[in-house]
């Protein structure tokens, strides 16, 4: 491998790894990454997208 291989390599390592932890900084905060825009009752995804915790 030469350098800029490394270097490109480098950058998305950096890039996936701030996007995992932007995920895991929203998931601990509470925020939900479902895309049903506010209006989860219609939304075929909703029981996937807030769990009900008890």
């Amino acid at each position: 491998m030469n350098a800029p291989t490394l270097v490109v390599l480098a950058l998305v390592v950096l890039l996936v790894a701030a996007v995992v932890g932007k995920l895991i900084r929203d998931r601990r905060a509470g925020k939900h990454a479902c895309s049903c825009g506010g209006s989860c009752g219609g939304c075929a995804n909703q029981c996937h997208c807030h769990s009900t915790k008890k």
